[in-house]
Parts: C-alpha cells; sequence; structure tokens
C-alpha cells in the first residue's frame, strides 16, 4: 500500500464510488473545495494502482498567524473489501506526520452521535472524544475528538 497526495482523477474517482463504498448518499460530503481549494494535504490509499482509501483533511491557520494550529480530518473513507487492514491507521498516520512537520499542534475531527465505528477507531489511535450539543448550531451535537501533537 502506497500514500500520496490526491490527483484530480483520484478525487473524481472517490466522488464516484463513495455512496457506493458507504453504503448511500454521501459523495455531497466530498465537497469539491477539498480537493480544488485545500487538497495540498489529502491523502490517497494505493494498492497497485487501485484507490482503496482517501483522507480529505487540512491545515486551518491559527488565529493570528502563520502556522496552523490544528489539522483538521472532514472525511475518510475505505473501500469495503480493505476495512480493519490498517489503511485507515495509515492515512491518519502519515496525514498527523505532515501535519506535525508544517507546525501543528493538534488534530481534530468530528462524526455524528452513534457512528460507533468512527468513534472506536479514533479512540484507539488515542484521540479524546466528547460529545458537544451545540456543535453544529443549537442542540445540533457531534462527537468531537482531539490529539495534542
Amino acid at each position: 500500500m502506497q500514500i500520496r497526495g490526491i490527483t484530480k482523477t483520484d478525487y473524481d474517482h472517490v466522488v464516484s464510488v463513495l455512496d457506493r463504498w458507504w453504503g448511500g448518499p454521501s459523495r455531497e460530503q466530498a465537497h469539491p473545495i477539498f480537493f480544488y481549494e485545500l487538497g495540498e494535504h489529502a491523502l490517497i490509499a494505493d494498492d497497485e494502482g487501485e484507490v482503496i482509501g482517501f483522507l480529505l483533511g487540512f491545515l486551518a491557520p491559527s488565529a493570528g498567524g502563520d502556522v496552523p494550529h490544528t489539522a483538521y480530518v472532514h472525511l475518510v473513507g475505505i473501500h469495503p473489501e480493505h476495512r480493519r487492514r490498517g489503511v485507515g491507521k495509515r492515512l491518519y498516520e502519515v496525514f498527523v506526520d505532515r501535519a506535525r512537520q508544517a507546525g501543528a499542534r493538534r488534530v481534530k475531527a468530528i462524526t455524528n452521535v452513534g457512528n460507533e465505528g468512527s468513534i472506536e477507531f479514533h479512540r484507539a489511535l488515542g484521540f479524546s472524544v466528547v460529545e458537544d450539543h451545540d456543535y453544529a448550531g443549537p442542540n445540533r451535537t457531534r462527537v468531537v475528538f482531539t490529539k495534542e501533537l
């Protein structure tokens, strides 16, 4: 498995398979901004020329400074036939290493309440897990993952 930066062809592929990988309408979450504007840190997991996973993330600038404070993971997807094989973990490792080298001091991600797979995955990677009842607006709870670097 090779982890590398995303290309336009990779992005187009991700959008075309995401609904199938996740079993429902999801491709809108892979908004083009995560390729065209924020794609510098987006990653692809490739196995012998086949896209088996992706991570759409970016470095958020700190308030009033040039050094990124937070590396944010927006979306991760793993091909169903390649789950539980370390693909997601490896994507996170590469993203975190690159974020640390760029000066980020923490990594953050969110999910919906009830997404137990995501919650357990992030716990296993050493993230703190907190429910924030108003994170996405009044009474719109999200589970927030953070990990200090």
